[in-house]
C-alpha cells in the first residue's frame, strides 16, 4: 500500500461520521416538526385574567342563615354572621 491510500482511509470514516451526525440531526428536527404540526400547543398566558368581582363583607344588612352549616340546628332570628353557633360552638362565617 502506498502513502496516498493510507491518507484516504484516514479521513473517509471521519467524513462519514460527520455526515451521519448531520443526517440524524435533520431527522430529529423533522420528527419534532411533524409532532408540532400534528399536536399543536396552545400558547400559555403567564398571568390569567383577574376577575374584578367584589366580595361583600359580613355586615348587619345581610340576612343571617336560618340553620347552622356545621350541625344543622335551627338558629334564632337574632343570629348574625360572624357569631358562634349556640349548639356546636363553631363560628358561622359567610
Amino acid at each position: 500500500m502506498n502513502e496516498s491510500e493510507q491518507k484516504n482511509k484516514g479521513w473517509l470514516p471521519i467524513v462519514g461520521l460527520i455526515a451521519l451526525i448531520v443526517v440524524l440531526f435533520l431527522g430529529i428536527k423533522l420528527v419534532f416538526a411533524g409532532l408540532g404540526a400534528a399536536i399543536p400547543q396552545k400558547p400559555t398566558d403567564p398571568q390569567p385574567p383577574v376577575q374584578t368581582e367584589q366580595v361583600e363583607k359580613p355586615g348587619p344588612e345581610q340576612t343571617a342563615p336560618a340553620f347552622c352549616p356545621f350541625c344543622g340546628q335551627e338558629l334564632n332570628s337574632s343570629f348574625q354572621w360572624g357569631q358562634y353557633c349556640p349548639y356546636c360552638g363553631e363560628k358561622v362565617e359567610q
